[in-house]
């Protein structure tokens, strides 16, 4: 791997936590997990079990903030996804596009080649949507706060299709 993302890593410690509303949580007493380097199985960083507390805690921070990020307006949060995926597309060789490929177990070059690309068209789309405004959404209103569960490897297509819809949309 780079050296950036492993100074990423042995600056946190390699001792990750639950990333909610811009701090690292985590909570004491809890059952620490092995994130593994997907393509080599070798242990990268350390994480405490999640449960449903955590969970609750994560609707609880985005439901503070979705009343705000509704209210932006769609051409608003458009832009917002637009400013969002310039920056990832910034960071191609950087800190980001390592850790993706540490976690999703596919070379660097393609994570950071195909997969950055459909990952930021998957982002870009919905938010050049919202910022037209389709007539068809004329009355939209957000229904509120989703919780989104991975289970394992996520490449970052596969986040940013799950996500982009539903953040352009308000959610």
């Amino acid at each position: 791997c780079p050296p950036l993302p492993q100074a990423w890593l042995e600056s946190h410690g390699r001792s990750l936590g639950h990333f909610v509303d811009g701090s690292w949580l985590k909570p004491p007493g809890r059952t620490s997990l092995e994130c593994h380097e997907a393509a080599t199985g070798r242990t990268v960083a350390m994480v405490p079990a999640g449960d449903s507390s955590d969970l609750g805690v994560a609707v609880a921070a985005a439901a503070a903030a979705s009343e705000a990020w509704a209210g932006l307006g769609g051409p608003q949060r458009g832009q917002s996804l637009t400013r969002l995926a310039a920056t990832l597309e910034g960071d191609r060789r950087g800190t980001l596009g390592a850790l993706l490929a540490l976690a999703g177990g596919r070379p660097l070059c393609r994570t950071l080649g195909a997969d950055l690309d459909l990952g930021l068209q998957l982002l870009r789309v919905p938010a050049a949507g919202a910022q037209l405004g389709p007539p068809s959404l004329e009355g939209w209103t957000p229904l509120g706060v989703v919780a989104v569960v991975l289970g394992g490897p996520c490449s970052l297509p596969a986040l940013l299709w799950k996500l982009g819809p539903l953040l352009a949309m308000g959610e």
